[in-house]
């Protein structure tokens, strides 16, 4: 499936959790989309490969999800094709509008504040687990170029982004209406993996912590929704694989 569209062939009604017997993932560590993707599996308790870079074939992007051999590209129709086997519920139409407020909105609006600060390069470098020499490359001289120019990238593709708090204040918003603890009712479930997985690469904690990330959770009431969460999701940047080359 291309970006944002459906599987040609949806995959089947009756497969549940406990029928997937090989799940592979492909992406990098600290790319908030595959973060986004690995918050999902490490909420349903999933078993899962992950590998570095894209998925063989012609797409190009990642994440990309092998599950019994069925490929899934697109964190957003992971989501929307995944949840109902993971937590045996499907998407409610407001649910499919907060994921994608969540995956074409609030990402991307911190994709674009991050990568436009030098700052926030560094500590994004800390949180993909590149230090010592690697490290230093990327926190003194990526900045100077490939970081601005993807920030750029995202204001010209997505003229109409708000900013991040903005966004965090629609999902705390749809929260407040919904009378729960998370959006998924008193436990978590997967849109509360996405809206976290959206963003816990920039709010990942401590010094790591980008100040637009924790301005935007702190103004927009979310806070405690955050907190709750990040406790229900472990491991979500546990390193996998070899330096520099992080799962």
């Amino acid at each position: 499936n291309a970006e944002k569209e459906d599987l040609a062939v949806p995959l089947p009604t009756g497969w549940t959790k406990d029928s997937l017997e090989k799940v592979v993932l492909f992406g990098t560590h600290a790319s908030p989309c595959t973060a986004k993707v690995r918050a999902l599996f490490n909420l349903a308790g999933v078993p899962y490969e992950r590998r570095f870079g894209k998925a063989p074939g012609s797409y190009t992007k990642f994440p990309v999800v092998f599950v019994n051999e069925r490929q899934i590209n697109d964190s957003f129709i992971i989501y929307k094709a995944l949840a109902p086997v993971l937590f045996g519920k499907a998407y409610s139409e407001d649910d499919l509008r907060l994921e994608e407020l969540i995956t074409y909105g609030l990402l991307l609006a911190c994709e674009k504040e991050a990568f436009g600060n030098v700052e926030n390069m560094k500590r994004w470098s800390s949180v993909a687990g590149l230090r010592d020499v690697t490290g230093f490359l990327v926190r003194n001289l990526a900045p100077l170029s490939l970081a601005k120019k993807t920030a750029d990238r995202v204001a010209e593709r997505y003229p109409d982004l708000k900013s991040p708090v903005e966004y965090c204040q629609d999902l705390k918003h749809a929260l407040d209406a919904r009378g729960t603890p998370f959006f998924a009712g008193d436990k978590a479930g997967a849109l509360d993996a996405s809206a976290y997985g959206a963003l816990c690469v920039w709010h990942a904690g401590g010094e790591e912590s980008m100040e637009f990330a924790k301005e935007a959770v702190t103004q927009s009431g979310l806070d405690p929704w955050f907190a709750r969460t990040k406790a229900a999701i472990p491991s979500v940047f546990d390193l996998q694989g070899w330096w520099p080359f992080y799962t």
